[in-house]
């Protein structure tokens, strides 16, 4: 059984990029559109909200593979495609190791491998485990001198940042395990329990930002700070508890939104061509009107799922 509810939060989730990653080449954009060294807004959202929901399939498919292959080669299987994914996201970083590289396909890449001993495991482990990736990156970006390179010279948490883009992937890969066990006693139980799990991390997460926790850690997708990596993740469960009541519930969708997650990988590679060729040909000429982010955004958008629903209609899915 395909579920609509999770090709419904990818495809918003790559709505979402798509959109953040054109805004983010004008001056003129809206504040909460382009991303920000310290604090947050819908653009250092939405790559949580990638990785969260890639997460969460890693663990139905990985469960689902083993229900028909040995394990050996569902292992092969999964540690060649993250390292495939990892590839590729140094080549989308045109090789590029102090900045570009680290965007979301290396750090899925990455963060992919290092859960990959723990995601078939129970619950527990598989957050203990994602929590002690956290841990051990925000030691070293607090102690340190790698928090102020960090933050000097790179993006994303750089090379150390899949370390804390794991605790977000593991946070999606628990949640798909909270699904599993309760699907089969109704919508509540699930709702339930994603629920209770985001408003945890978001009240923990904003908890850590605060004096009285010691820390006093900001939000900061650049520098990744466990605050920052706690609290999306808690909005993650929450979008996805939106999105199960909405689809599975209410029987409501954005076939829009359907036909863009069918094709992710597609379609990252093509808004990043396309985000190229503007900021080759025309962006100089447009970067002050007031109304350029959002005309730009609407025709690369409209080109994105133009390409996504012919490949739907083919039946075309190319994955790795």
């Amino acid at each position: 059984m395909r579920w609509k509810f999770i090709d419904q939060y990818r495809g918003f989730a790559i709505f979402g990029m798509i959109l953040v990653n054109v805004c983010c080449e004008f001056n003129n954009s809206p504040y909460w559109l382009v991303h920000h060294p310290i604090g947050f807004t819908f653009a250092d959202f939405v790559a949580p909200a990638f990785i969260f929901i890639v997460g969460f399939s890693y663990r139905l498919s990985f469960k689902k593979l083993l229900e028909h292959q040995p394990l050996p080669i569902v292992r092969k299987k999964f540690i060649k495609r993250y390292l495939i994914i990892t590839f590729l996201g140094v080549l989308y970083g045109f090789f590029d190791f102090y900045v570009s590289v680290w965007d979301a396909l290396t750090d899925i890449g990455i963060a992919g491998l290092l859960l990959y001993p723990f995601i078939g495991k129970n619950k527990h482990y598989i957050i203990l485990s994602g929590l002690i990736y956290l841990i051990v990156y925000q030691s070293l970006f607090s102690f340190t001198s790698y928090g102020k390179w960090l933050m000097a010279h790179s993006i994303d948490g750089g090379p150390l940042g899949p370390l804390s883009w794991s605790f977000i992937l593991a946070c999606g890969a628990f949640c798909a395990v909270l699904f599993e066990n309760d699907k089969n006693k109704g919508f509540f139980p699930i709702f339930l329990s994603w629920l209770l799990f985001g408003l945890f991390l978001i009240a923990l997460g904003y908890f850590l930002t605060t004096p009285y926790s010691f820390f006093a850690l900001p939000f900061t997708q650049k520098g990744m700070t466990a605050s920052y990596s706690i609290f999306s993740s808690g909005l993650c469960s929450i979008v996805l508890c939106i999105f199960f009541i909405i689809n599975e519930k209410l029987k409501f969708a954005i076939n829009a939104l359907t036909t863009m997650g069918k094709n992710p990988l597609v379609l990252y590679f093509l808004q990043a061509i396309l985000i190229f060729v503007m900021g080759f040909s025309v962006l100089n000429r447009i970067q002050n009107y007031f109304i350029a982010p959002f005309v730009s955004a609407f025709v690369i958008l409209t080109i994105c799922y133009s390409i996504a629903k012919i490949l739907e209609i083919r039946s075309i899915y190319i994955k790795v």
